[in-house]
């Protein structure tokens, strides 16, 4: 229904496009012209194209897997923590700063390599790199986490799909921008205002998924088999023991929301999740197995296995009768009764210890700058340095109490670093494409992608390895959300606006990849529900193979192996 709505305006903006035009002095060639070639704004390279066939093409691509680094360390160890300041002073809920300030902190890179696509190198770098992005997220990403995680993870229906539902009407908007290679100010402002309506249903999460869910289990009822059915995940479990996660298991007995004695406690925002590139490498043990991470995976099992004691309790209360007494009596066994660990452990848990356990984890550790010890880190060490080092003394650590103080000026010069990596990486980019005679949108849809998609691996990774399966796929395709309706827009309106002329879009096979990015969505959401919504090894491969069947499709249309049907 909104997406009807949301095409019908397009379509009537469309209509009106000469008077628009005659507003905002836009000029519209028409399909006989010619579409004028504008060479990039980048610098004359260093070295000629002889030498970068006979071999000094190495340096550029060395030099944009460095820009992969350095955003990853600019956004993770300086970027993220302003954001997580900003978002602090202006009390804003969770659930609302993960679908802007921290969807923002994640897609920063794709962000200004869209601007960069637009405004510096004239090309359709920043929609491949979005693109192949938005595939890698969906796909590779939760594949990932499928594959790596400790154990197998049940997801719960209402997150995915409340994100997939907003991704779709996006999705088909875009589709609908991209039917005849020009993008005008009106399609890209509709797109950016889908935006701002995913923010607000955001802030009115919680009281909607109450009211379907109450009215989807209006008359069900839900039988207790087992406490690994009751609470699939460790994320619906700190859900249930604090009452004010921003989404809940369906799982749950019963309409009402499960109480706990004594004050509640908020889960932990996604934010504190983000582990640093810089901190995994060098000052930081295996994040996938042993150490800090490993005790916290540890306190996810029992915090698993209490919240799943609890529901039972919960399930079990009197009501009436010889059944009530009897489910009294048994709730007063459980409460003495020690608990048979998963780990093979017994731990005598007490629920009045639940709020000890329910601060997973909150890394405020500010920048560490010391030298490391081991081999394989000082090398490590030396070789980010000069990434390092110049950001540690111009941006202020707002992990610090000084710091914290000047935020603005680590939020700005952020943006300003961030900009300048991203120029660097995509004028690279464009060498190296050029020297390999790679189209720029291809570079993007590949490498680019992959590269600036990396840091949101990692951290979902190691999300999903602590338990929290929605918060990793809920993570995957918010990002998604971000990059389409911001990403690409912002500087499409921009650029209509600056310029007064829409923006032209070259790609022949780009449409049909935004379509088949449309069906693999479809995919992933069939093949969660086919594995019963169970994150296992075979939904792993699965996402693996649908990955790359969407990476040869995708070179297949770019190359002219394949023919859109739109062509």
């Amino acid at each position: 229904m909104g997406g009807a709505l949301l095409l019908a305006l397009l379509a009537a903006a469309r209509a009106s496009e000469p008077n628009a035009t005659d507003l905002w002095d836009f000029a519209s060639p028409s399909p006989s012209e010619p579409a004028e070639e504008k060479a990039p704004l980048f610098p004359t390279d260093l070295f000629t194209e002889e030498q970068r066939r006979s071999g000094a093409v190495l340096f550029h691509v060395i030099g944009m897997g460095y820009m992969f680094v350095a955003l990853a360390i600019v956004c993770d160890e300086f970027f993220v923590p302003a954001l997580d300041v900003i978002i602090e002073r202006l009390a804003i809920r969770d659930d609302v700063a993960g679908a802007t300030f921290m969807a923002a902190g994640g897609s920063a890179p794709e962000l200004f390599t869209s601007i960069i696509g637009v405004f510096v190198s004239f090309d359709d770098v920043g929609i491949g790199t979005i693109v192949g992005s938005a595939v890698f997220n969906i796909l590779f990403v939760i594949g990932a986490c499928a594959l790596f995680s400790r154990t197998t993870l049940s997801l719960t229906w209402w997150p995915l799909f409340r994100d997939c539902s907003f991704y779709s009407v996006s999705l088909l908007v875009l589709i609908y921008c991209f039917r005849d290679s020009h993008i005008y100010w009106q399609e890209a402002l509709v797109l950016f205002s889908l935006y701002g309506a995913y923010v607000l249903f955001m802030r009115w999460n919680q009281p909607v998924e109450r009211a379907l869910k109450k009215l989807i289990y209006k008359n069900k009822v839900t039988r207790v088999r087992s406490t690994d059915q009751l609470m699939p995940t460790h994320q619906s479990a700190a859900q249930t023991l604090h009452g004010n996660a921003t989404t809940s298991s369906e799982t749950s007995v019963g309409t009402n929301p499960p109480t706990t004695a004594g004050p509640s406690k908020p889960a932990p925002p996604a934010a504190k999740f983000r582990h640093g590139l810089l901190q995994l490498m060098i000052h930081t043990i295996d994040p996938m197995h042993d150490g800090e991470l490993g005790k916290v995976d540890e306190k996810a099992t029992q915090l698993h296995a209490i919240a799943s004691l609890k529901v039972l309790l919960e399930a079990t209360k009197p009501t009436a009768g010889g059944a009530g007494a009897a489910a009294a009596r048994h709730t007063a066994q459980a409460k003495e009764t020690p608990l048979d660990l998963p780990n093979g452990g017994l731990a005598d848990v007490q629920l009045d210890v639940i709020e000890e356990i329910g601060d997973l984890d909150e890394d405020t550790t500010p920048l560490d700058m010391s030298w490391p010890s081991g081999f394989r880190k000082q090398i490590t060490y030396l070789l980010v340095a000069p990434i390092v080092f110049p950001l540690w003394l111009s941006l202020p650590d707002t992990r610090t109490p000084r710091g914290k103080k000047l935020f603005p000026i680590t939020f700005l010069g952020s943006i300003i670093w961030i900009a300048f990596f991203s120029y660097l990486m995509v004028w690279w980019a464009n060498i190296a494409g050029a020297t390999a005679h790679i189209p720029p949108e291809v570079m993007g849809l590949t490498l680019l992608a992959a590269g600036t998609s990396v840091p949101d691996l990692i951290t979902s990774v190691i999300v999903a390895r602590k338990g929290f399966g929605d918060m990793a796929v809920s993570s995957s395709v918010g990002s998604n959300i971000f990059d389409v309706t911001v990403g690409l827009p912002l500087p499409w309106l921009l650029y209509g606006i600056i310029y007064g002329e829409p923006v032209q879009v070259n790609s022949k096979g780009m449409v049909c990849s935004i379509v088949l990015l449309f069906a693999m969505l479809i995919f992933v959401i069939l093949s969660i529900a086919c594995f019963r919504w169970k994150m296992n090894k075979g939904l792993g491969f699965t996402m693996f193979l649908l990955y790359f069947v969407f990476v040869a499709v995708s070179l297949g249309l770019e190359y002219g192996y394949l023919h859109c049907p739109s062509e």
